[in-house]
Protein backbone atom coordinates (compact mmCIF):
# COMPACT_ATOMS: atom_id res chain seq x y z
CA UNK A 1 0.00 0.00 0.00
CA UNK A 2 2.83 2.34 0.58
CA UNK A 3 4.78 2.03 -2.65
CA UNK A 4 1.41 2.13 -4.65
CA UNK A 5 0.85 5.53 -2.63
CA UNK A 6 4.66 6.58 -3.04
CA UNK A 7 4.57 5.70 -7.11
CA UNK A 8 1.39 7.60 -7.49
CA UNK A 9 2.00 10.50 -6.16
CA UNK A 10 5.87 10.59 -8.08
CA UNK A 11 3.65 9.66 -11.51
CA UNK A 12 1.34 12.69 -10.37
CA UNK A 13 4.47 14.80 -10.02
CA UNK A 14 5.84 13.87 -13.12
CA UNK A 15 2.18 14.55 -15.31
CA UNK A 16 1.53 17.64 -13.34
CA UNK A 17 4.97 19.10 -13.27
CA UNK A 18 6.09 21.83 -10.28
CA UNK A 19 3.82 24.66 -10.31
CA UNK A 20 5.61 27.38 -9.63
CA UNK A 21 2.78 28.29 -7.02
CA UNK A 22 3.66 27.43 -3.55
CA UNK A 23 0.35 26.24 -1.46
CA UNK A 24 2.03 25.86 1.61
CA UNK A 25 1.76 29.28 3.63
CA UNK A 26 1.16 30.66 7.10
CA UNK A 27 -2.37 30.28 7.47
CA UNK A 28 -3.73 26.91 6.22
CA UNK A 29 -5.91 24.82 7.72
CA UNK A 30 -5.94 21.24 6.43
CA UNK A 31 -8.15 18.69 7.17
CA UNK A 32 -8.76 14.61 6.35
CA UNK A 33 -10.85 11.77 6.63
CA UNK A 34 -9.99 7.79 5.48
CA UNK A 35 -9.85 4.35 5.98
CA UNK A 36 -6.67 3.32 8.07
CA UNK A 37 -5.25 -0.06 8.21
CA UNK A 38 -2.88 -1.17 10.95
CA UNK A 39 -0.45 -3.77 12.53
CA UNK A 40 -0.26 -4.15 16.24
CA UNK A 41 3.43 -5.06 16.76
CA UNK A 42 2.52 -6.86 20.25
CA UNK A 43 0.71 -9.81 18.71
CA UNK A 44 -0.55 -11.08 15.69
CA UNK A 45 -3.78 -8.52 14.98
CA UNK A 46 -5.06 -6.38 12.31
CA UNK A 47 -7.26 -3.28 12.83
CA UNK A 48 -9.44 -1.02 10.61
CA UNK A 49 -9.86 2.37 11.96
CA UNK A 50 -11.59 5.50 10.78
CA UNK A 51 -9.35 8.57 10.94
CA UNK A 52 -8.86 12.00 10.44
CA UNK A 53 -6.63 15.10 10.99
CA UNK A 54 -6.86 19.03 11.41
CA UNK A 55 -3.95 21.27 10.95
CA UNK A 56 -3.13 24.69 11.20
CA UNK A 57 0.30 25.44 9.73
CA UNK A 58 1.70 28.03 12.27
CA UNK A 59 4.49 28.72 9.65
CA UNK A 60 6.00 27.21 6.47
CA UNK A 61 8.09 24.88 8.86
CA UNK A 62 5.40 24.65 12.22
CA UNK A 63 2.02 23.29 12.56
CA UNK A 64 -0.08 22.08 15.38
CA UNK A 65 -2.18 19.17 14.36
CA UNK A 66 -4.68 16.83 15.85
CA UNK A 67 -5.33 13.03 14.84
CA UNK A 68 -8.55 11.04 15.68
CA UNK A 69 -8.30 6.88 15.51
CA UNK A 70 -11.98 5.46 15.89
CA UNK A 71 -12.14 1.53 16.08
CA UNK A 72 -14.03 -0.33 12.67
CA UNK A 73 -13.36 -3.67 12.88
CA UNK A 74 -10.38 -6.34 13.90
CA UNK A 75 -8.89 -9.57 12.52
CA UNK A 76 -6.47 -12.06 14.31
CA UNK A 77 -4.25 -14.24 12.85
CA UNK A 78 -4.02 -16.34 15.14
CA UNK A 79 -6.92 -17.82 17.29
CA UNK A 80 -5.49 -17.49 20.85
CA UNK A 81 -4.54 -13.13 20.37
CA UNK A 82 -6.79 -10.66 21.86
CA UNK A 83 -8.44 -8.71 19.82
CA UNK A 84 -9.87 -4.70 19.97
CA UNK A 85 -13.62 -5.24 20.93
CA UNK A 86 -13.43 -1.24 20.71
CA UNK A 87 -11.06 2.07 20.48
CA UNK A 88 -10.57 5.56 20.31
CA UNK A 89 -7.21 7.02 19.74
CA UNK A 90 -7.35 11.12 20.04
CA UNK A 91 -3.62 13.06 20.00
CA UNK A 92 -2.48 16.50 19.79
CA UNK A 93 0.95 17.50 19.03
CA UNK A 94 3.31 19.57 16.93
CA UNK A 95 4.90 18.84 13.50
CA UNK A 96 8.07 20.04 12.01
CA UNK A 97 8.00 20.34 8.05
CA UNK A 98 10.22 20.21 5.20
CA UNK A 99 8.86 21.52 2.29
CA UNK A 100 10.23 22.03 -1.04
CA UNK A 101 7.62 23.93 -3.95
CA UNK A 102 4.66 21.96 -3.26
CA UNK A 103 6.03 18.68 -1.77
CA UNK A 104 5.71 18.42 1.86
CA UNK A 105 7.37 15.79 3.91
CA UNK A 106 7.13 16.29 8.01
CA UNK A 107 7.27 14.65 11.04
CA UNK A 108 5.57 14.81 14.25
CA UNK A 109 4.66 13.76 18.04
CA UNK A 110 2.14 14.21 19.82
CA UNK A 111 0.93 12.78 23.31
CA UNK A 112 -2.76 11.55 23.68
CA UNK A 113 -5.24 9.60 25.29
CA UNK A 114 -6.28 6.35 24.18
CA UNK A 115 -9.70 4.55 25.00
CA UNK A 116 -9.28 0.38 24.44
CA UNK A 117 -11.37 -2.98 25.46
CA UNK A 118 -10.27 -5.70 24.28
CA UNK A 119 -12.61 -9.00 23.46
CA UNK A 120 -13.89 -11.52 26.17
CA UNK A 121 -10.84 -10.64 29.13
CA UNK A 122 -11.60 -6.93 29.70
CA UNK A 123 -13.88 -5.66 32.45
CA UNK A 124 -14.37 -2.52 30.95
CA UNK A 125 -12.74 0.31 28.77
CA UNK A 126 -9.57 1.49 29.43
CA UNK A 127 -8.56 4.83 29.56
CA UNK A 128 -4.54 5.56 29.11
CA UNK A 129 -2.06 8.11 28.13
CA UNK A 130 -0.92 7.55 25.23
CA UNK A 131 1.40 9.20 22.38
CA UNK A 132 2.24 8.99 18.68
CA UNK A 133 5.07 9.76 16.37
CA UNK A 134 4.50 10.34 12.74
CA UNK A 135 5.88 10.87 9.52
CA UNK A 136 4.31 11.69 6.31
CA UNK A 137 4.34 13.25 3.43
CA UNK A 138 2.16 15.60 1.67
CA UNK A 139 1.63 16.85 -2.36
CA UNK A 140 -0.83 19.59 -2.93
CA UNK A 141 -1.55 19.87 -6.17
CA UNK A 142 -4.93 22.82 -5.82
CA UNK A 143 -5.66 25.56 -3.63
CA UNK A 144 -8.05 23.52 -1.79
CA UNK A 145 -6.67 20.04 -2.08
CA UNK A 146 -4.02 17.55 -1.57
CA UNK A 147 -3.01 14.20 -1.45
CA UNK A 148 -1.45 12.91 1.28
CA UNK A 149 0.26 9.94 3.28
CA UNK A 150 1.32 9.03 6.88
CA UNK A 151 3.03 6.26 8.67
CA UNK A 152 1.90 6.65 12.50
CA UNK A 153 3.60 4.95 15.82
CA UNK A 154 0.99 4.69 18.82
CA UNK A 155 2.32 3.86 22.11
CA UNK A 156 -0.26 2.76 25.10
CA UNK A 157 -0.68 0.27 27.73
CA UNK A 158 -4.24 -1.24 28.02
CA UNK A 159 -5.37 -1.75 31.95
CA UNK A 160 -8.24 -3.28 33.99
CA UNK A 161 -7.10 -6.16 32.43
CA UNK A 162 -7.73 -9.72 33.92
CA UNK A 163 -4.25 -11.10 34.39
CA UNK A 164 -2.38 -7.83 34.26
CA UNK A 165 -1.54 -4.74 31.96
CA UNK A 166 -1.18 -5.20 28.33
CA UNK A 167 1.03 -3.02 25.70
CA UNK A 168 -1.30 -1.87 22.62
CA UNK A 169 1.16 -0.34 20.13
CA UNK A 170 0.10 -0.12 16.29
CA UNK A 171 1.93 1.20 12.94
CA UNK A 172 -1.18 3.02 11.48
CA UNK A 173 -0.71 3.64 7.44
CA UNK A 174 -3.31 6.42 6.36
CA UNK A 175 -3.42 7.95 3.21
CA UNK A 176 -5.78 9.50 0.72
CA UNK A 177 -6.81 13.01 -0.22
CA UNK A 178 -6.47 16.10 2.16
CA UNK A 179 -7.93 19.77 2.21
CA UNK A 180 -7.16 22.83 3.12
CA UNK A 181 -7.78 26.29 3.20
CA UNK A 182 -6.12 29.39 3.54
CA UNK A 183 -6.92 31.27 6.56
CA UNK A 184 -4.74 34.22 6.06
CA UNK A 185 -4.27 36.70 2.99
CA UNK A 186 -0.79 35.92 1.41
CA UNK A 187 1.58 39.17 -0.04
CA UNK A 188 2.84 38.24 -3.84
Amino acid sequence: MVKFVCISLFILQCVIGISQENYIQPGILKASATISPSKMLNRSVDNIYLSGFLEYHVDKKLSLRGDSYFFIDSKAEKATDEVLNGASRTYFGLFYHFNKSNWDKYFGVQPGLSLLRFSAISSGISFSPSFAVTAGTSYFVWDYFHFFANLTYVNSTVRQLQGGSRKADELILSAGLGFQLPTKKTNN
